[in-house]
């Protein structure tokens, strides 16, 4: 009874819509792999989204894959989902983060409902690379790929700040960019990359069209 409080309370903090965007217009969620059967939450090193990029393309044996946050100014809690068509999932850990806690936490056969993972923790103001978490999985013996989608929860893939503000991740094409991706026998993405802004210019003639 008290763990289903605990996932109700963070449910409500991590899926509520809040009425003002958050501190993280440019955020992104890139993903790592590594030939693993278990790692722990700095098995990720040296990668850091600057000098040191991801790993996005494997072979098809066991792995583990980190998610991550970037280009961030502050952050309390995220929300995705992954999909690994043909793949199978052995477990997740989510622990990397201080007093962090789950509401819910991918499982096979993945996707929006059952690849979501919803989680909260202390805030964490800083813009270095934060790890979040880590899936444990075992590629298809073909070529194709894990990736995020659109959580079936409220919000979608979204990260909250530290006053509970909501960055949303969209699935237009330019967000997708901001989107990890691991793929076996094709390129992936690492997600590290934030959107380009829009020049003023261009909003300027956007703006001209409609006078």
């Amino acid at each position: 009874m008290r763990y289903a409080s605990v996932a109700m309370a963070l449910m409500a903090l991590c899926l509520s819509t809040n009425a003002f965007a958050g501190a993280n217009p440019q955020v992104t969620l890139p993903l790592h792999a590594k030939p693993s059967t278990f790692e722990q939450c700095n098995g990720y090193l040296p990668v850091d989204c600057v000098s040191t990029l991801p790993t996005t393309n494997v072979a098809a044996a066991p792995i583990a894959v980190f998610l991550f946050v970037f280009n961030h100014h502050n952050v309390a809690g995220v929300q995705t989902a992954f999909e690994w068509p043909g793949w199978n999932l052995t477990f997740g850990l989510w622990d990397c983060q201080g007093g962090q806690l789950s509401a819910v936490t991918p499982a096979n056969p993945g996707g929006p409902v059952a690849g979501s993972i919803t989680t909260a923790f202390n805030c964490v103001n800083s813009t270095s690379l934060l790890i979040v978490g880590r899936l444990h999985l075992v590629p298809a013996g073909q070529a194709g790929c894990i990736k995020q989608v659109q959580s079936v929860f409220p919000n979608g893939i979204h990260v909250l700040d530290c006053a509970q503000g909501t960055d949303l991740i969209t699935d237009s094409a330019l967000d997708r960019q901001r989107l990890g991706e691991i793929c076996v026998g094709t390129a992936g993405n690492t997600g590290c990359n934030p959107v380009a802004a829009v020049e003023p210019s261009t909003w300027g003639s956007i703006k001209a069209s409609y006078n």
